[in-house]
């Protein structure tokens, strides 16, 4: 598909190396995670794929069609079967400051109160929904606020657009990660996901079953995304010979 776009995609085996760096970054850095649907949207706009540091896979397909055709990665989701625990849990043992960003307003207020049942001692200094009207308003905020940590939650492209504003305008380096949906899930249930699911590596088998908008994506998108995948990687393959 896109190559400097797969170029950027990393392993999940790497991300806490990755994690280490952006702490220790002058600058802020922008990690986001890609999946069929998220990949095609991404794509749309060359800023969403030259201004986020780092990319990596949130889900099997997507890491089974990139390895098909490139060096072999794992997957790296911001949920409980995957990095969002042990990031959390850095961030609340380093006492960063956290600014948590995304969903709607109710569902925002719940995932916080689920996640400060989880990491009671989360250095959480800023809360919105993440239907921002005044960009610079909200800037200003985060600059007096100084978060070392901002978490997004608005899904792609939106998120995405709204880091790099954050990378490109805040005063103070921050690490800038997006969550996707995994707001809105802790909004519900502090783990949202079954453990068997989790086990079973089946979490868009629950999200299909749960939410009409994932069953869309996954019948309708998901394999558009891989005929196109497959037809464009076999494509340049055949074109080096």
């Amino acid at each position: 598909m896109n190559k400097k776009l797969n170029s950027k995609i990393h392993s999940g085996d790497n991300f806490f190396t990755i994690q280490k760096s952006a702490f220790e970054s002058k600058e802020s850095t922008v990690i986001s995670f890609l999946n069929p649907f998220s990949y095609y949207e991404v794509v749309k706009e060359e800023s969403l794929i030259n201004d986020v540091d780092v990319y990596f896979s949130d889900g099997a397909l997507l890491c089974i069609l990139h390895n098909l055709f490139l060096p072999k990665i794992t997957r790296a989701s911001f949920d409980y079967s995957s990095i969002a625990e042990p990031f959390l849990r850095y961030v609340e043992l380093k006492n960063k400051r956290i600014a948590i960003i995304g969903a709607t307003s109710d569902e925002n207020f719940h995932a916080v109160t689920n996640l400060q049942k989880q990491f009671p001692n989360l250095n959480i200094v800023y809360q919105r929904d993440g239907y921002i009207n005044n960009l610079g308003e909200t800037i200003a905020e985060l600059d007096r606020l100084k978060p070392e940590v901002v978490l997004v939650g608005m899904g792609t492209p939106y998120q995405e657009r709204f880091s790099i504003n954050l990378k490109q305008q805040l005063n103070n380096p921050a690490v800038i990660i997006t969550c996707g949906g995994f707001l809105t899930q802790t909004s519900i249930k502090p783990d949202y996901y079954h453990p068997v699911v989790k086990k079973l590596g089946l979490r868009w088998l629950q999200r299909m079953i749960l939410h009409k908008h994932v069953r869309e994506r996954v019948l309708n998108k998901y394999p558009k995304f891989t005929v196109s995948y497959l037809y464009k990687m076999i494509g340049y393959k055949l074109a080096k010979k």
